[in-house]
């Protein structure tokens, strides 16, 4: 292992990460608010970063092991200086952890019951962080900085370990700087609709940032339900679907390629959304009229399943089989190449069809068949990956589970919590559903879900990687 690499590249993103505080800077000066707060994070993170930065290595071959290092505590440290601000107005450290991390890993759980009693410059930071956290922060740092440019690929597949990086441009920086233009295009975009529609500007831009990086905080705790209002529910619901939608796919769709829009991917996307609304809508006909019905449960299962989180009706009232769908939603997510969270389309549709292969090999061993994604033939390598991946999440979720239920919590709360944490959905069932924060579980419990969200956002392979032993020896 490099670590003097390491240390180096840690170093770059802190000092690049500190100009993004002069935002939330520039916020609290204009609402006449202490800007204490991100003054003393930006010193934290400009201090260290230099200190890192001067670590320079003998040689800069990057290789895919200082690339998942630098991934996963890049993230790690931006997570941790993050939540200096919220440390400044009195929240303890563990909580403040949790916000920071459920922020950038653009989780959406909070331990805040009354967000909108904070101050603006905070409720601005909170979205900011899951707006940058969105796209990802080294596709960011990629996008940005030339001289990291280079060693983009290593630093990209880490940040989105066990999906194959589709590059719409030869080099890697300009392929960032298309992916971060598309996410700003529709950034505007949703702004001047909600402004529109009657948000102030501040929540327009809050909700803007929190819808489309599927962040899910809001700056009112009853979330969207507090506008009152279906058209802004409409416009929340098309960019959250947006959003879990792989970002490509945007690019080719913008230049008029039509023939993306028979990407297996999004088909198989649009059905599972279309399914689940239909099914929530007919489950919820007890509760409401046609019209209601529909309106809440498709809000609700572009919400869940695209990992954004935001409510407009507490679910956790709903009847059994809408929450149970509900939960389904939350181990699913988005697409691979989305700001959407969960298990991703690709690997779902690549495990279902592996499963039912095993049982026409069952049922005829000599049988000879291929997975088919489209009219790719998917290669062992990759349905191994799944595999592994699918037996690691489940894994992780089971011990997670029995962990918080071992700690006094039912088993509804317990398995939804973790599934809503580790697929970056937010909102649970139970102690932790719709109308409800994380601030009445314990301090160790919180530092599981904190983990599940960090393990969760890098899609396990990056951070557990960190615990091997042999990853930080010199041979690979």
């Amino acid at each position: 292992m490099n670590t003097r690499l390491v240390f180096n590249f840690l170093g770059r993103i802190l000092i690049f990460f500190s100009l993004m505080l002069l935002l939330p800077i520039a916020v609290s000066i204009y609402f006449q608010e202490s800007y204490y707060p991100f003054i003393l994070a930006m010193v934290f993170s400009l201090t260290i970063g230099a200190i890192l930065y001067f670590f320079k290595p003998k040689n800069e071959i990057l290789r895919y092991k200082e690339a998942f290092a630098i991934v996963a505590l890049g993230w790690l440290s931006v997570s941790i200086i993050g939540c200096i601000p919220y440390l400044v107005i009195g929240v303890n450290f563990i909580d403040s952890f949790f916000e920071s991390m459920s922020g950038f890993t653009t989780t959406g759980a909070s331990i805040f019951d009354k967000p909108e009693d904070l101050p603006k410059s905070i409720l601005f930071w909170r979205a900011l962080t899951q707006w940058l956290g969105g796209m990802g922060i080294i596709v960011l740092f990629v996008a940005v900085l030339p001289s990291v440019a280079r060693k983009g690929a290593a630093l990209f597949q880490a940040e989105y370990p066990g999906v194959e990086l589709e590059r719409i441009k030869p080099r890697l920086r300009d392929t960032a700087l298309i992916l971060y233009s598309i996410y700003l295009l529709f950034t505007i975009s949703e702004f001047s609709l909600l402004y529109m529609l009657g948000l102030t500007p501040f929540d327009a831009i809050t909700h803007t940032f929190t819808t489309l990086s599927t962040g899910g905080f809001s700056t009112h705790s009853e979330s969207i339900a507090y506008f009152k209002n279906p058209a802004v529910e409409a416009v929340i619901a098309i960019f959250a679907a947006i959003g879990g939608m792989n970002f490509a796919i945007h690019y080719h769709l913008l230049r008029g390629e039509w023939r993306y829009l028979r990407d297996m991917e999004l088909k198989v996307y649009i059905f599972i959304l279309l399914l689940a609304t239909i099914i929530l809508a007919i489950l919820n006909l007890e509760k409401f009229g046609i019209l209601e019905s529909l309106r809440y449960s498709t809000f609700q299962a572009i919400s869940i399943m695209t990992t954004t989180g935001y409510t407009t009706y507490d679910f956790d009232k709903w009847n059994d089989g809408a929450r149970l769908i509900l939960l389904i939603l939350m181990f699913i997510g988005g697409c691979s190449g989305s700001t959407g969270g969960g298990m991703k389309i690709t690997r779902i549709y690549i495990l279902t069809k592996y499963s039912i292969l095993q049982v026409f090999k069952a049922a005829e061993p000599r049988i000879a068949r291929t997975i088919k994604y489209g009219d790719i033939v998917i290669k062992k390598d990759m349905v191994d990956d799944v595999v592994a991946f699918f037996i690691l999440y489940i894994t992780i979720f089971i011990f997670s589970t029995l962990f918080i239920t071992t700690s006094g919590f039912d088993i509804i709360t317990s398995a939804s919590a973790v599934a809503a944490n580790i697929g970056n959905v937010g909102p649970a069932l139970g102690l932790a559903g719709a109308s409800e924060t994380y601030s009445a579980f314990p301090l160790y419990v919180k530092l599981i879900l904190i983990m599940d969200m960090w393990i969760g956002r890098l899609e396990i392979f990056t951070v557990l990687s960190l615990f091997v032993p042999s990853f930080w020896r010199e041979k690979w």
